[in-house]
């Protein structure tokens, strides 16, 4: 009960952080639109396979990637991570660098019933909102036109995932998992126009906070297969599918329009043309199917593969150059273990991953889609094993893109550095002796 209540402890310590992060760990233009950059869904494993993993199973690390997964949890798993985002943006003539740590996700796994029954649940980051930019435009009547744009803010999904698992033969297993998020948080947007053209003219100037808090509901199957070759080696060859149901969060707004004259700086406020404060309103997020396929030399090597597809383009959005489309990602990954047991030797004990990424654009602005692609590598660091714990640190690396620098848009380099905590312990199992 005590280490139970340690494990606790730390999940409220680590989600405390989470929170205190969660409105600077981004600054891009592109998280103006929608709830903001959506946040990777995987987990220490995951991050150096480039996110993939709907296929993957473990015994004792969690895969937020397919909630079936969790059937194949055999030993009590608690796992944080803390991720760096370096960002260089350019629109082709000036850059400017962004670095933002933060955690990226908590979480507590474990066995209800061995080989039956996986129970997972933590919190994460949803979407991120960070934003501070000025474009001038120029009008033929008022002569130069500023807009000023700010935002902040993003959601944050507490999960808790089941799924049971059953026998179809003496080589087969299928597993079946549901996961309940709730996703929660404020969204803070503030614009400003200034018609710098003509120093007495009244400007524009209108804020939105919106606060979100719903639930949001996600299924999962995994199919496994063993087989062995020639030499009695065990693979395992795995399928995995996901789906995510298209929600409707309950939101409350609230707006302010006023109009002002004077710059940015040295406003005065003239007048309040409309108020409301919480009004009910909705914050639309689309569904989501996504499969993939792995195959697995026990304890040697690992190769998988994930398609997703996500129909953001049922979204509207309240721009006129700017609207979503269904995007579909795709990503691999591949780990190697030299030699598992070789415990004279640390390296070859040692986890190697790479990974690849695309994605098509689930955004466009100005007739130019926003994609992204990111390419991955890590390492994963056993430590001291003992009869009840395989613990291990995880790092891995990302270096990608995303956006272009033509047509009045930002492209976006980024570097982002994971460090991930695995601890294992049983529960539940009697000593046998003092």
């Amino acid at each position: 009960m005590q280490k139970i209540s340690s494990y606790i402890f730390i999940l409220l310590i680590a989600f405390s952080s989470l929170e205190a992060n969660a409105q600077a760990t981004t600054n891009s233009p592109y998280s103006r639109y929608g709830v903001g950059i959506l946040r990777p869904e995987s987990t220490n494993q995951n991050f150096a396979l480039a996110g993939t993993g709907i296929a993957t199973r473990s015994f004792n690390s969690i895969n937020l990637l397919n909630p079936a997964s969790f059937s194949e949890l055999g030993i009590t798993t608690f796992e944080v991570a803390a991720t760096n985002n370096s960002l260089r943006m350019t629109d082709g003539k000036q850059n400017q660098y962004q670095n933002h740590p933060h955690i990226s996700y908590i979480a507590l796994g474990f066995p209800v019933i061995r080989n039956k029954w996986g129970m997972a649940f933590g919190a994460k980051p949803y979407s991120n909102v960070g934003y501070d930019y000025s474009t001038i435009t120029i009008d033929p009547n008022a002569g130069g036109v500023s807009y000023y744009y700010k935002g902040e803010g993003g959601l944050t999904n507490l999960f808790f995932g089941n799924a049971l698992k059953f026998k179809v033969d003496s080589t087969s297993m299928i597993s079946f998992g549901h996961q309940l998020s709730f996703l929660f948080g404020n969204i803070f947007n503030d614009r400003k126009v200034i018609l710098s053209g003509l120093p007495s003219a009244l400007n524009f100037w209108s804020t939105e906070n919106t606060h979100t808090g719903d639930f949001t509901n996600s299924f999962g199957v995994y199919y496994q297969k063993h087989f062995f070759n020639s030499k009695k080696e065990r693979y395992v060859l795995s399928f995995g599918a996901t789906y995510a149901l298209a929600s409707e969060l309950k939101s409350k707004k609230t707006e302010t329009i006023r109009t002002f004259i004077g710059n940015i700086d040295f406003g005065s406020i003239m007048d309040t043309i409309s108020y409301s404060e919480d009004a009910p309103t909705t914050t639309q997020l689309p569904s989501s199917v996504g499969g993939g396929v792995s195959l697995e030399k026990e304890n040697k090597w690992l190769i998988a593969l994930d398609v997703k597809s996500t129909n953001w383009g049922n979204i509207k959005l309240n721009e006129t150059i700017t609207n979503y489309k269904n995007n579909l990602s795709i990503s691999s990954g591949f780990e190697l273990i030299p030699k598992y047991d070789a415990f004279n030797s640390y390296f070859k004990r040692v986890k190697y991953r790479l990974g690849v990424r695309y994605s098509t654009a689930y955004l466009s602005i100005n007739n130019q889609d926003i994609s992204e692609y990111g390419i991955t590598f890590g390492l994963g660091l056993p430590l001291k094993r003992t009869d009840t714990s395989v613990p291990s640190i995880n790092l891995g690396v990302e270096y990608g893109n995303r956006g272009i620098a033509s047509n009045g848009l930002i492209k976006e380099t980024f570097v982002n550095l994971n460090f991930g905590l695995t601890i294992n312990d049983r529960w539940f199992i009697k000593r046998k002796y003092d």
